[in-house]
């Protein structure tokens, strides 16, 4: 099969459709170890901020906190950051 259309991530990051998303995952390797923490940034597709949201709560139920910006991503140079 060969797709008519293929839409990729710059497709989705030019209109606007990239959220990045910082989540606070808790970490512990044994029950008696101290718990700790690592930071992730996830970059979600989504129509609207909400939902982009909503995504990132379900693929990591276990968040410690979860932070997500007012404006999605724009631009080439905000794809990566370093």
């Amino acid at each position: 099969m060969i797709a008519d259309l293929h839409v990729d991530y710059d497709s989705h990051l030019r209109s606007g459709r990239v959220w990045r998303v910082e989540v606070g995952l808790p970490l512990q390797d044994a029950p008696d170890d101290v718990p700790y923490s690592i930071d992730v940034a996830v970059d979600v597709v989504a129509p609207n901020r909400d939902l982009a949201q909503y995504i990132a709560a379900t693929m990591y139920p276990d968040y410690s906190y979860l932070s997500i910006p007012d404006e999605p991503l724009s631009g080439p140079d905000s794809s990566v950051q370093a």
